[in-house]
């Protein structure tokens, strides 16, 4: 059961890595502030990405922030029932050593992006 899971988990974690580049449209508030920072400011603010992609003149940063393990049970009894994992790939694209679009893509989808947010949150300082 154990290892089914956890090929479960790995699939789903790789599949947030084939996607497309990052819209440059979105209505979250974070990602929205994030647009016009230069490479230098996410790196000191959000820290290395997991992964540096090339993509046409540009790069794509994708960062992910798994929730906490006491987000991923709930009580059950004495004991607790295990969750489905979740967490928030973040993906930006920057050209010219500027961030000109973000995606927050939540996993699993329909989520909320609140993970992707903290990974960001001393950006917005």
């Amino acid at each position: 059961m154990f290892v089914l899971r956890a090929a479960a988990v790995l699939v789903v974690l790789l599949s947030g890595c084939a996607s497309s580049p990052p819209e440059t449209k979105t209505d979250n508030p974070t990602a929205t502030r994030l647009v016009g920072k230069t490479r230098a400011e996410l790196l000191q603010c959000a820290g290395k990405p997991l992964r540096e992609e090339p993509y046409g003149h540009g790069v794509v940063f994708r960062y992910y922030k798994e929730a906490p393990m006491f987000e991923e049970s709930r009580p059950f009894l004495k004991g607790s029932i295990a969750q489905e994992h979740h967490g928030c790939w973040a993906s930006l694209l920057l050209e010219k050593d500027e961030v000109t679009g973000v995606e927050f893509r939540p996993v699993p989808d329909g989520t909320e992006y609140d993970h992707c947010e903290d990974i960001f949150v001393r950006c917005m300082q």
